[in-house]
C-alpha cells in the first residue's frame, strides 16, 4: 500500500512538472504578440560596445529601447541588442517586426512600410518609437 502512494505521489509530481515546465516555456519562449516600430530618422549609427549588468564591456554592438506597436495600435516598449559595428546597426528609419513572448524579446526582422499593420503605422507616424 505504501509503495503504491508513493508511485501515485511520484507520478502526480511529474505531471504538474511538465505542466509548469510547458507554463514557463511558453511563456518565455513562444511568441504571444508582434510589435512594429521604426528607428528613429536621427539615429546615429557609431560603433559602441554591449555591457553586461555590472557595466563591463561585453562585445560591439548597440542597444535598442523603442515603443512598438501592435496591430491593434496597443504601445509596449520593445528592448532588443544587435550585435557588431555601426554599418550592421539598423538603419534610420528602418522599419522592424518584433516577435515577443510575455516575458523577451525573441526576434527583430527588418520589413517594409507596406507590412506594417494600418493601425500600428498610423501609431507610429503620430505618436513616434521613442520611449517618453
Amino acid at each position: 500500500m505504501k509503495k503504491k502512494i508513493i508511485m501515485i505521489a511520484s507520478v502526480l509530481l511529474f505531471i504538474a512538472g511538465a505542466f509548469w515546465a510547458k507554463g514557463y516555456y511558453n511563456d518565455r519562449y513562444v511568441a504571444s504578440d508582434f510589435y512594429y516600430t521604426q528607428i528613429p530618422e536621427d539615429e546615429k549609427n557609431e560603433d559602441s560596445w554591449l555591457m553586461d549588468a555590472d557595466g563591463v564591456k561585453q562585445e560591439k554592438g548597440k542597444e535598442y529601447t523603442l515603443i512598438g506597436y501592435n496591430q491593434k495600435g496597443e504601445a509596449k516598449e520593445v528592448y532588443f541588442k544587435k550585435s557588431g559595428s555601426a554599418e550592421d546597426y539598423y538603419a534610420p528609419g528602418a522599419y522592424l517586426k518584433i516577435s515577443v513572448s510575455k516575458t523577451i524579446t525573441i526576434g527583430v526582422e527588418t520589413i517594409g512600410q507596406t507590412a506594417v499593420p494600418p493601425e500600428a503605422f498610423k501609431q507610429i507616424q503620430e505618436l513616434g518609437t521613442r520611449p517618453q
